[in-house]
């Protein structure tokens, strides 16, 4: 073969599927190449790590075959690379829950959390952060390949960075490697930190130094001062004047008070650790800490901007080599392009933030480190005695250089402490690195810096201070990737060399002066700041009188003489891992109630189920109960805690019409009444709240009620500690709370240094399927007649009402059902004080009952006696859901009553049923309980077609068979308690003073594939003739009744059984004219259904109104006759002169009042249409602006709706 012999061929990695065209890559190499030739090219273009050994590729044939010699290479067209082990395509990694994902792993301190992490799963480990997949590692042949700037790897803000962006807008740090204004900035600025340019510094950095000295001698020597705050105010104002001419006036003494810039920092710093573990929805809440955010950012962007004005202003205004901000205000490229104004400020706050905060924390460090390692201070003194700086006079440059032995104490503060303890980067190109591992494209990457600085395959006893890491000798023997405080390549930090020498002068003058002495516990970094600072570090500073003579050798040869200290300590993860658990009593963990309001149980049962959370994750005074038992209310204010943590306060609740629930109603007239007193802002002062809110979005008043207390908490001088949670019942609410909850668990496990229990979550529905004791449930003897009497009539309520007509409406060949009852509701409680039972538009609460047949069909799957008598022993139901049977069902009670009046029998199962199954049949069937585990969860995506062919619980017999093993103790801790109805009365109390008349629309759904499905409440009142029910009377006076004065006038709108309360009305204005009374307005009725021979329900009653003239106007809409006006809101535009004059007041009458019923959809066409008729009478000009005027009917009480899903 010739020396010029070429070969090319394609290298296409294992496991591509065979795609040569998409992933294969073309390699050439000459004659004198051998495997190992080939095996380089392969991995460069198939891009897998360098750290890989050569002789671990392995190269296959297309028959897969291993070609073993350079020959059989060159006969083939296509080679397949592999590695010894075999590419790999699953990272190892935790369990990842729904919106938290992997990060309950790291609780309570993140940053020990992942050493915990890697210890478990090795050096590469697929997390999930609140959603974000994330591959991490602590191994520096992967950071070799992750760190570096490639054509596989990019820095890309995401994560935590996105919320630094705020503030620190396209500056160098928070702006992706490939955007114009990064790399502009990036090549303009770099000249601002050569050589020298930091020499330039020195002298300002030394002035800067001795007037912190003569700070810190105001101090006496038995003070504890607070180091951080001194080295935060050192470096701040070394930035300060350095980069940018300004004195923050930081140093004059040690009262000095803090900058407004630095308050506004150090507010946004801590704010954005709160915001990237919160939903992205709380940054955009109208709430007080975002209030303060966006000030904060306000304030700094403004003293920046003065800064340049001023210099722009000044003499200096085109020097360009006096400083940082000269360079970034006159420095051109090639092309004379510059850094704009806006670029020039967010750059200048990157680096008054960044500039400072590593330095200060490096130093404060340090300083901890040198008091607990005599040893190293005197090797340290030592040099600086050798090289002659003194504390009273600047440094000079030589003298700067010759601290070798500060420079390895500063590297090791570095490795032990690093500021920034994440690097991220994003995968632009499918790799594979170290151990063999496929990185896919698109992926965020990270090296965590804190726990590859203590790698103990790395770094032996990470935990000891040891300076002689970093002699030339023993850095050698490590990969250069190992040791990343700054990062590396062109995205290291740009002011590497300005902190290092800061740091050396300072710490040698620092230390000819002063001594600086800690004896205390071990400190600990600050779990939830994005850097790592030292907490509670207070020191007593004492002048220096051991500093050494000078003298000719060199530090590193001095002898280890006290290299054993006694009172040196070493610090290892676990300890600090207890320690920081520990602070969890330490800190006194607030009492933290969870108040509920509710109707239905759902917000019972959501404040129950946190509640069981908080106990399980070691909140030790937990208290559960209804709002209006709120200990607050009865003493009038909050009394802030003098010690320990302040009270949490968490709300549940529904809303009901815009009305607060039965439970909420004392708390309702306080915060109206207190919001109106003089000094109410600090009536609830210190106390931290969030809230829930339950409801259904097809309402107008959705969240009305929670929303109030929010608001009024706030204006009481409340802090709101999470943001509001709201749950929609339209879709799936229980996915609306898991989530909430997953987000502020997070939240609080980590503000009060929690961590997540083994066997809990964040996500309720998780933790509901973890293993409590069973229900215990006794069953009676017959013997025992007492007990065998009461279950009989154990009805879940007293039979109060009787039907007394029970007759359909519509027409034949309509297909549907309507039905028309009277009921006597005499015994029943009245609403009101005048005599009457109920108000016109009031509501009637009736509590269904299962079928016969499915109650017997449920019964006998599970091999239940329906006759038999049991009782639930109440001691065993502490860990149940206050909407479980077992928690509902008192004294002793037959199956049959159990099945036929509590159990919530046709609603689909919830996941929170499927969970307590999947754990009760873990052993039985697993198979089973591990398919009801993969549905459990909020997000999963198979839930929403699991329960369309499981829409009952007979049916998830029938389907699962598997879950009739369950005895009747699971069964009644599983499965939920049915729920009232509410129907719109039909009746006016002054026509039927002791009846309620109602309208319902039988329920009856025909699937696709002949399933049928009855509604519970509609067939239970349809197959109820003259028979006895179970009902309660619940007001809407407040929201749907008529006016007080008769005499406005009312336009009615409603569809289908939405009719109800209207027939009521009109039964009432009826009543009133045949008393004789003169001024009743007008009543005008927009109505709609199908056809008028079929679904014309009172259709007679209505006509005869008009006859009569109680209805001045009756408009129907068919939409089913072919008719142009098909349904009701094209009837109101058909009829918008009428009632625009209605609405207005005409012929002397008050203007008349709106009221819509009927479905959801229905009520938002006809809000839509009255926009459109306030435009097109020229009220209103854009869409917004029609939305305010109808708005302000709705608050003067004069347009009122009564929806439903």
């Amino acid at each position: 073969m010739s020396k010029d012999t070429m070969t090319s061929l394609i290298v296409v990695l294992e496991g591509s599927n065979n795609d040569i065209e998409n992933q294969g890559r073309i390699i050439v190499f000459g004659s004198g190449a051998n495997l190992n030739t080939v095996r380089g090219l392969a991995a460069e273009k198939l891009a897998i790590s360098g750290a890989i050994p050569q002789n671990d590729i392995i190269l296959r044939g297309t028959s897969g075959r291993i070609l073993e010699d350079i020959a059989d290479v060159r006969d083939q067209q296509v080679v397949h690379v592999c590695l010894k082990e075999h590419i790999k395509n699953v990272i190892p990694g935790p369990r990842k829950l729904p919106f938290v994902g992997s990060i309950g792993e790291l609780l309570p301190n993140q940053t020990l959390g992942w050493l915990k992490v890697f210890r478990t799963y090795g050096h590469l480990v697929n997390m999930n952060i609140l959603g974000t997949e994330i591959i991490a590692t602590n191994d520096p042949s992967v950071a070799s390949m992750f760190a570096k700037e490639s054509e596989y790897f990019t820095k890309k803000i995401a994560l935590g960075l996105k919320e630094i962006k705020a503030f620190a807008g396209q500056g160098l740090f928070t702006t992706d490697t490939e955007h114009e204004d990064w790399q502009l900035a990036h090549k303009l600025l770099m000249p601002a930190f050569s050589p020298r340019a930091i020499k330039a510094y020195l002298h300002e950095m030394g002035a800067i130094a001795m007037e912190t000295i003569k700070t810190l001698e105001q101090y006496s020597s038995d003070e504890r001062v607070e180091i951080l705050d001194w080295t935060t105010r050192l470096t701040f104002e070394t930035i300060g004047r350095t980069g940018f001419g300004y004195n923050f006036g930081l140093l004059g003494s040690k009262d000095a008070p803090p900058h407004p810039f630095i308050e506004a920092m150090a507010f946004c710093l801590q704010e954005i650790v709160i915001r990237a573990q919160r939903p992205s929805l709380y940054k955009h809440l109208p709430i007080e800490q975002n209030k303060k955010f966006d000030h904060s950012v306000k304030l700094m962007n403004d003293i920046v901007g003065e800064v340049i004005i001023e210099r722009k202003q000044s003499p200096e205004a085109t020097d360009m080599n006096k400083d940082l901000l000269g360079f970034m205000l006159n420095a051109r490229d090639e092309h004379n392009l510059g850094l704009s104004d806006e670029n020039i400020i967010n750059q200048v706050v990157t680096f008054l933030i960044a500039g400072h905060d590593t330095t200060a924390n490096t130093l404060s460090w340090c300083l901890y480190e040198l008091s607990r390692h005599p040893d190293i201070e005197a090797k340290m003194l030592q040099e600086i005695s050798n090289t002659g700086i003194t504390h009273d006079k600047v440094p000079t440059t030589d003298q700067i250089s010759q601290l070798k032995y500060m420079n390895q104490v500063l590297k090791e503060t570095l490795r032990k402490y690093p500021p920034v303890k994440i690097l991220t980067k994003y995968c632009k190109k499918e790799c594979v690195v170290s151990g063999g591992y496929r990185i896919p494209k698109g992926t965020f990457c990270q090296v965590n810096t804190y726990s590859m600085h203590h790698n103990t395959e790395v770094y032996p006893d990470p935990e000891k201070f040891d300076p002689e890491r970093f002699t030339p000798e023993e850095e050698q023997k490590r990969s250069r990737f190992a040791w990343l405080p700054f990062s590396t390549g062109p995205r290291a930090c740009i002011g590497m060399a300005f902190a290092l020498q800061e740091a050396k002068v300072v710490l040698a003058m620092f230390l000819h002066r002063f001594k600086f002495c800690y004896d205390g516990p071990d400190i600990t970094f600050h779990p939830i700041m994005p850097t790592t600072k030292p907490m509670d570090l207070f020191m007593t500073i004492h002048p220096r009188t051991d500093f050494p003579q000078p003298n000719t050798e060199t530090v590193t040869a001095i002898s280890d003489k006290t290299s054993s200290v006694p009172n040196s300590k070493i610090a290892d993860p676990s300890a600090m891992a207890t320690h920081i658990a520990s602070q969890a009593s330490t800190a006194y963990l607030p009492t933290i109630t969870f108040l509920f309001g509710t109707q239905t149980g759902t917000a019972q049962d959501y404040a129950s189920q946190l509640a069981s959370q908080a106990r399980a994750f070691g909140f030790k005074n937990v208290e559960l109960c209804e709002i209006d038992n709120w200990n607050v209310l009865k003493a009038g204010k909050y009394e802030p805690k003098t010690t320990g943590a302040q009270d949490l306060v968490i709300f549940v609740t529904a809303t009901y019409n815009g009305q607060p629930p039965d439970h909420g109603e004392d708390l309702d007239r306080f915060i109206t009444a207190k919001v109106n007193e003089p000094g109410h802002k600090k009536l609830m002062h210190k106390l931290k709240y969030a809230v829930f809110g339950v409801g259904n979005k097809n309402w107008r008043t959705y969240q009305a009620f929670p929303r109030k207390i929010s608001s009024a908490l706030a204006d009481l001088g409340a802090e709101q500690f999470f943001p509001n949670g709201e749950g929609n019942a339209d879709t799936d609410i229980d996915a609306d709370f898991n989530e909430w909850c997953a987000h502020f668990w997070l939240t609080t496990l980590s503000k009060y240094g929690l961590s997540v229990p083994e066997n809990q979550s964040m996500v309720p529905a998780a933790s509901a399927s973890v293993e409590k004791a069973p229900v215990k449930v006794n069953f009676i003897n017959p013997n025992d007649q007492i007990k065998w009497n009461e279950a009989q009539s154990n009805h879940y309520g007293d039979y109060n009402s009787r039907i007394l007509v029970n007759k359909e409406l519509q027409q034949p060949g309509s297909g549907r059902s309507t039905r028309h009852i009277e009921l006597d509701i005499s015994s029943l409680i009245p609403l009101t004080d005048n005599g009457n039972l109920y108000e016109a538009g009031d509501h009637l609460e009736v509590m269904p009952e299962n079928d016969a047949k499915v109650v017997q069909a449920v019964a006998l799957n599970f091999g239940w006696v329906l006759d038999s008598v049991f009782e639930v022993d109440r001691e065993s139901i502490k860990d149940v859901s206050p909407r479980s049977l077992a928690a509902s069902i008192r004294g002793p009670c037959t199956v049959r009553n159990a099945l036929t009046y509590y159990a919530d029998l046709s609603s689909p199962p919830t996941r929170t049923m499927l969970s307590i199954f999947a754990e009760q049949l873990s052993k039985a069937s697993p198979e089973t309980a591990e398919t009801f585990r993969g549905l459990i969860m909020p997000d999963s995506t198979e839930y929403p077609a699991f329960i369309e062919k499981n829409r009952t619980l007979l049916e998830l017999q029938k389907n699962y068979p598997q879950v009739n093993q369950l005895d009747i103790g699971q069964f009644l801790s599983a499965v939920g308690i049915m729920q009232p109805r509410r129907y719109s009365i039909a009746s006016s109390p002054l026509s039927h003073p002791k009846k309620a008349h109602l309208t319902v629309g039988v329920v009856h759904d025909v699937l696709k594939d002949g399933r049928e499905f009855y509604g519970l409440a509609s067939s239970y009142l349809s197959r109820t003739p003259d028979k006895n029910i179970r009902a309660a009377l619940k007001s809407s006076k407040s929201t749907f009744g008529l006016p007080s004065d008769p005499s406005v006038p009312i336009i009615m709108i409603a569809a289908g059984t939405g009719l109800s309360p209207f027939r009521g009305f009109l039964q009432e204005r009826a009543y009133q004219r045949q008393e004789g009374d003169k001024s009743i307005g007008q009543c005008v009725l927009f109505f709609g259904c199908r056809r008028s021979d079929q679904d014309f329900i009172y259709g007679d009653e209505l006509n005869g109104y008009v006859d009569s003239g109680v209805l001045s106007s009756l408009h129907v809409a068919f939409s089913r006759q072919n008719e142009p006006v098909k349904y009701v809101q094209h009837q109101l535009l058909a009829n918008a002169t009428e009632v625009w004059a209605l609405l207005n007041g005409s012929d002397g009458q008050p203007p008349a009042s709106v009221y819509v019923c009927g479905a959801g959809n229905m009520s938002r066409d006809v809000r839509r249409t009255f926009n459109n008729i306030a435009k097109s009478f020229g009220a209103a000009r854009t869409e917004e602006e029609a939305d305010e005027y109808v708005h302000k009917f709705i608050d003067e009480g004069r347009y009122n709706e009564d929806v439903w899903g």
